[in-house]
């Protein structure tokens, strides 16, 4: 008989593949770094081809990787619509949903994606925008439920919490800040919750903010603060994973955190609604995000 290409090991490839690597699948998939590894390997004997191959020290997908890429989402995608076309819930309705950039980045297309899969009769519909946007839409009725960053001295009794991460502060490796005058700021925007909670506490102790640059992208960001022109707040987890997507040159010419300011708390990912209570599609919404986001013990 034909070997037959098992849809776990074909979901694990998609994984791997949206996640940069297998250790970062692994704790999606909520299996070890073995197991999934294991299933690569099966795959390979049963193809007798390699899928992966590493480039400048970094562990990517082969010519027949990304070959077998394209029908493994296929296969998935196909597999999935079928267990749902069995399975499907008569939950209908819409559902206006706001995200920050750094929560949509990871794997939220695919959850989203499953969900329409799940549920066809809810009408989802999407946006990306910084924290203090998505909280004022909720607050007008804009979007209906939102997944922000807010820090942990800010939370609220009904938020949800998805999961917490560090805020710290970057700057070129041979800046100075000059004593007695304003920190020159770099900020994703005006309105940036980061910047507003650096202006309050330097406030306690007589010294400012001045803002010299704005990019609502970490990419625009990052290069003002390495090139100079002054220094800024990062979420260190973010940071971090472009470092291990292969963006080296992120961290050169940078020093993260080693300045006499204060240091900034927790911030936590949260899911917050409109009104402050649920609906059904936003609770089978969030049941999803939490089983893909949150740490399994």
């Amino acid at each position: 008989m034909m070997p037959t290409l098992d849809i776990d090991s074909m979901r694990a490839l998609t994984v791997i593949a949206e996640s940069g690597g297998i250790t970062r699948a692994a704790k999606r998939l909520n299996l070890s770094q073995s197991a999934v590894s294991h299933k690569m390997k099966r795959l390979e004997s049963k193809l007798n081809r390699s899928l992966f191959a590493r480039v400048d020290g970094r562990l990517s997908l082969s010519t027949d990787g990304e070959k077998l890429l394209d029908y493994a989402r296929r296969m998935v995608k196909l597999h999935d619509e079928a267990y749902a076309s069995f399975h499907q819930s008569d939950l209908s309705g819409e559902l206006r949903l706001g995200i920050t950039e750094d929560i949509g980045a990871p794997g939220m297309a695919q959850i989203l994606s499953s969900f329409s899969t799940s549920f066809p009769n809810v009408a989802l519909t999407s946006r990306v925008a910084h924290t203090p946007e998505l909280v004022r839409w909720l607050h007008g009725g804009d979007i209906d439920m939102a997944l922000i960053e807010v820090f942990e001295t800010e939370l609220q009794p009904d938020d949800h919490a998805l999961g917490q991460q560090q805020v710290t502060w970057l700057l070129a490796e041979d800046y100075i800040l000059e004593p007695g005058k304003p920190i020159p700021f770099v900020s994703y925007h005006k309105d940036c919750f980061y910047k507003a909670w650096a202006e309050k506490k330097l406030a306690q102790s007589d010294r400012s903010l001045r803002l010299v640059f704005e990019c609502p992208s970490i990419d625009g960001m990052v290069n003002a603060v390495r090139s100079g022109l002054g220094i800024g707040l990062v979420n260190l987890n973010v940071l971090e994973e472009r470092q291990q997507g292969g963006r080296r040159g992120d961290s050169r010419g940078l020093k993260i955190g080693h300045v006499d300011l204060p240091q900034p708390p927790p911030i936590q990912h949260v899911a917050r609604f409109s009104s402050g209570i649920s609906t059904s599609q936003m609770d089978k919404l969030l049941e999803s995000i939490k089983k893909e986001l949150l740490p399994r013990g």
